[in-house]
């Protein structure tokens, strides 16, 4: 179980983000980076960021905001990641299917090799976030079905999922690590509905299954679920050990209503709804970012590969303004950014942070 030798403990010490490359770990060990300057009052831990490569481009931004890069091989160097981990208080494990490496394949191992790591080098308290809830079968993160048919329920074992790579991971963290937190966040981040810029951009439309424009949707900015981190990392373990947050933004939207909104953010008062089957759905989102696995993850997390849909409570939380103090922000309030227009407007690809 949890270490017992760990000098922090009480969770006072170096943060460490695990999967820095990708847009969610770079904007959450950024966000971390920014909360002591905003919150002055908090201790300043130092953060360190994991990533494979310390030469690129997002490891430099990072060491220039002050993060101390840690880089080496998850998969293959094991006494590496130990050493990474060596004087570490929390780890916030992030697992993100839409950067390079990670995919149903290995996401798991991944994440396993992270959490026999921290546990080898004593790390404290481990924040694990996840776009999935169990026993949740369509868009999550949302409450359970009491009303399933288990048969209906067949697909969160099915190995080939992401689904299932992260009910593991939560399952593997449990054994391993007592001081644990499990924040889940909505399948659907306002950040990556830029994946449609480009057909937007040539259509004036947004494209959408058109047996789903009544399919009701949880949706966050990543920002706000970066924020809950940062909070829950600079706080005492006690304070959040063995909690589980739900997170979700102050709307409850239909995916009919989402694209009316981002269209109306974008001052295409003239656009329209285009309704299309998933297969050119899928299409039309692999045109735009070229990856088959982040088309798939993207439609799994936003529940549109379910061929059945099952009754169950969609609802909105007040755990981010628990965390935060705050109740995040709304679709039109996201819109008004002019850093998000302009990433929505340019044509060349760019990572999902705005």
């Amino acid at each position: 179980m949890s270490p017992m030798n760990n000098p922090f403990s009480g969770g006072k010490g170096p943060i460490f983000v695990t999967n820095a490359d990708g847009d969610k770990g770079f904007a959450i060990a950024q966000h971390m980076l920014q909360f002591t300057k905003k919150y002055q009052h908090i201790p300043r831990y130092p953060i360190y960021a994991g990533l494979p490569d310390a030469s690129t481009a997002r490891a430099q931004s990072l060491q220039e905001q002050g993060a101390t890069v840690r880089a080496f091989d998850i998969f293959n160097d094991h006494k590496a990641a130990v050493d990474a981990l060596r004087d570490v208080a929390k780890l916030c494990l992030v697992v993100d299917p839409l950067s390079e490496r990670i995919s149903r394949a290995n996401a798991f191992a991944y994440a396993k090799a992270f959490i026999d790591a921290a546990h080898e080098a004593n790390v404290h308290h481990i924040i694990f976030l996840t776009p999935f809830s169990p026993l949740d079968p369509v868009t999550p993160p949302a409450s359970p079905s009491t009303t399933a048919d288990p048969s209906q329920c067949a697909s969160l074992s099915d190995p080939t999922t992401y689904r299932s790579q992260y009910m593991l991971i939560e399952s593997y963290l449990r054994t391993r690590f007592d001081n644990t937190t499990i924040v889940r966040y909505p399948g659907i981040l306002y950040q990556h509905l830029r994946v449609f810029r480009k057909y937007i951009s040539e259509h004036n439309a947004f494209p959408l299954p058109i047996e789903h424009l009544e399919f009701a949707v949880e949706s966050s900015s990543l920002l706000d679920i970066a924020h809950a981190a940062a909070c829950i990392a600079h706080s005492p373990t006690l304070r959040h050990s063995a909690s589980v947050y739900k997170l979700t933004g102050p709307q409850l939207l239909t995916l009919e209503e989402v694209s009316a909104r981002v269209m109306t953010g974008l001052h295409r008062d003239d656009g329209c709804v285009k309704h299309v089957d998933l297969d050119v759905l899928s299409q039309i989102l692999y045109e735009s970012i070229g990856n088959r696995e982040h088309v798939a993850f993207l439609l799994e997390v936003w529940g549109l590969q379910q061929l059945q849909k099952i009754g169950r409570r969609f609802e909105i939380t007040r755990d981010l303004e628990a965390l935060t103090g705050q109740s995040g922000k709304t679709l039109n309030e996201f819109f008004e950014d002019d850093h998000v227009q302009d990433t929505f407007r340019s044509p060349m690809p760019a990572p999902f942070v705005a």
